[in-house]
């Protein structure tokens, strides 16, 4: 009896273990087809308003915003239950939400970063500026770039508009940031890895992307590190990043550049070397970047390779077309 009744049981568990599997695999199928409409079919992400309040007084929200159907900016958030940082802010469009952000914080701005004054970092922000409708700003940091002349003699071919506009403004409670500066902003530690200074104006041609701020910032568990567009170069020359790329990694242990996260730098095209990522070695990379460059339709500028390579380290990968995304820093 024993002997007719094993078989039976046998089948019914393959059976059974069969459907589960079944249906194990179609909810898999489901979220992955669902995840291809997303992909193909993005929301109107600039109405996008996510909740920017962490339920824990020891969390911090970090926010990426950017819509997957225009250009390349860069604009983050970084919130407490009552403390908001803004990271750059991208282009123009992006101000009807950064408005409702900070008033959402009862019209006051901890810290605004300003990663260097390219058009597509800043000028959301000097937008805002030039009308602030009661809305007051603690502190803006931004990097100590030289005169327009010294730039120029740098970078002929770049365009510094954005710059001398931002310094028409004379903006009040203004502080530069130079590497090795470490400050607390709503409870997180920044440190700045590498701003404009003597000896990038040496080994760069591209100071307005090679001197943007590159900073760490950290809570008691988690960290992230923004690169800025630090690592471009004028010519898109491999050597001219490896040097960059070189001098930064030089300064530092391992452990000193190791994060949890990472903004790629430029956008995720050119920027630091492969040796850096991997140094750093993230388990989240933020690119931001539109779809023609997430794609590679630009055979010269891609972000495509850079993908892959954080795609093989085994990161998740956050870019424009899920945009707002957040992740918690403790």
């Amino acid at each position: 009896m024993k002997k007719r009744i094993l078989p039976i049981i046998l089948v019914l568990c393959m059976i059974v273990g069969g459907s589960l599997a079944y249906v194990k695999i179609s909810r898999q199928q489901k979220v992955i087809t669902q995840l291809a409409v997303q992909l193909n079919s993005p929301t109107n992400q600039i109405d996008a308003m996510p909740n920017l309040r962490p339920y824990d007084e020891e969390k911090w929200l970090l926010t990426q915003y950017g819509e997957i159907d225009k250009e390349r900016q860069i604009c983050y958030t970084v919130t407490s239950s009552n403390g908001l940082v803004i990271i750059d802010g991208g282009f123009e469009y992006e101000v009807p939400r950064l408005r409702k952000i900070i008033a959402s914080y009862g019209n006051h701005v901890d810290a605004w970063i300003l990663t260097h004054p390219d058009s597509d970092h800043i000028t959301a922000f000097m937008e805002i500026y030039k009308d602030l409708q009661g809305i007051t700003i603690d502190k803006v940091y931004t990097p100590e770039y030289p005169s327009i002349d010294i730039l120029k003699k740098n970078a002929s071919w770049d365009s510094f508009e954005a710059l001398e506009e931002f310094r028409g403004l004379n903006v009040q409670n203004h502080e530069f940031l130079h590497r090795g500066d470490e400050i607390d902003v709503i409870g997180l530690s920044l440190k700045v890895i590498s701003a404009y200074e003597d000896k990038i104006d040496e080994i760069a041609d591209d100071l307005m992307n090679d001197g943007a701020l590159m900073f760490k910032l950290s809570g008691k568990e988690d960290s992230m590190l923004f690169c800025g567009d630090v690592g471009s170069a004028s010519q898109t020359t491999t050597e001219n990043r490896e040097i960059m790329t070189n001098y930064i990694m030089s300064l530092y242990k391992e452990d000193e550049l190791k994060a949890d996260y990472i903004q790629m730098a430029h956008h995720g095209f050119q920027g630091m070397m492969p040796e850096f990522y991997e140094t750093v070695h993230p388990r989240g990379a933020f690119f931001d970047a539109p779809a023609w460059l997430l794609n590679g339709d630009d055979p010269h500028f891609s972000d495509v390779d850079n993908v892959e390579l954080m795609k093989n380290m085994g990161c998740t990968l956050f870019t424009y077309y899920t945009t707002p995304n957040q992740i918690v820093l403790k």
